[in-house]
């Protein structure tokens, strides 16, 4: 009679813990969406018209809850193996969580070297950059980075076989003084304009909006027929290339320490498991 006691106990006991593992999850997933929808709001980047939202700024809070839920995650798998009754049952849950560690511990290293080794980052960079041609009669809409805010343009680099001026202006200028070059070179973004052969123009920090690559034909012999190349060499956000491989490190040392914690464990019961 006590051992069947004991048994029904130890369900009560599990089933609280998988109540109470589940209820805390589903309020840190409201949390996480309340408290990001807070921060997007107080950012006052987002933008509906060109769409913006700041995932760059999202994503260290969103990687710091999901390792608070990992920890907790451990926290749960001791109380459950301490109350499970048979090795075999607590064996089987070593094993799943080693397993699952070591998973995590591949993925989280893969992403530290990604995002952490200049010369892979440089390769991401430069899949990244747009380049193409820009005429007085076609200028080149650009937005200073991508929709998340994940990367943005550096630098804007002009190639030109003839002098020529070339502005950035926002989309209001542009609409407002469209063909007066006088007020565009007065409106524009940039503080060098003139281009004799090729330019670097650092990317003016500016909010997100619709930008403009414009040359100006009255200020080049050939005027309309003035060809120049651009290339938007684009820059990892600092999240991507300096939080994340750290907190991928974090992930890395808590999931081998929780290795080193069950591994013993997975050896105790192992004897007695008719799992192997």
């Amino acid at each position: 009679m006590s051992a069947q006691r004991e048994m029904l106990e130890g369900e009560a006991y599990w089933g609280r813990i998988r109540n109470i593992k589940k209820r805390l999850y589903i309020l840190e997933a409201v949390l996480i969406v309340v408290l990001g929808g807070v921060l997007v709001f107080v950012s006052n980047e987002f933008k509906t018209n060109p769409f913006f939202i700041p995932v760059d700024d999202l994503l260290w809070f969103v990687l710091i809850m999901i390792f608070v839920v990992e920890v907790e995650g451990f926290v749960f798998r001791i109380m459950q193996i301490k109350i499970a009754k048979s090795d075999s049952t607590k064996h089987l849950m070593t094993i799943n969580s080693i397993r699952k560690a070591i998973v995590i511990i591949i993925v989280v290293a893969l992403v530290a070297a990604i995002f952490a080794i200049p010369s892979i980052t440089d390769g991401i960079e430069g899949a990244l950059t747009v380049r193409g041609e820009v005429r007085p009669q076609n200028p080149q809409v650009f937005l200073p980075s991508d929709p998340l805010g994940l990367s943005r343009v550096e630098t804007v680099a002009i190639h030109t076989e003839i002098p020529a001026k070339v502005y950035i202006v926002s989309k209001f200028n542009f609409d407002l003084y469209k063909n007066d070059w006088a007020s565009l070179e007065g409106s524009a973004l940039n503080d060098i304009k003139n281009v004799t052969s090729d330019l670097r123009i650092p990317m003016p920090d500016i909010t997100y909006a619709n930008l403009y690559l414009v040359v100006d034909p009255t200020s080049t012999p050939l005027g309309n027929l003035t060809v120049v190349t651009f290339s938007l060499e684009m820059q990892l956000s600092t999240t991507l290339t300096s939080f994340l491989p750290l907190i991928a490190m974090v992930f890395l040392v808590a999931n081998s320490a929780w290795i080193a914690y069950l591994f013993p464990l997975g050896r105790k019961y192992a004897s007695g498991s008719i799992y192997k």
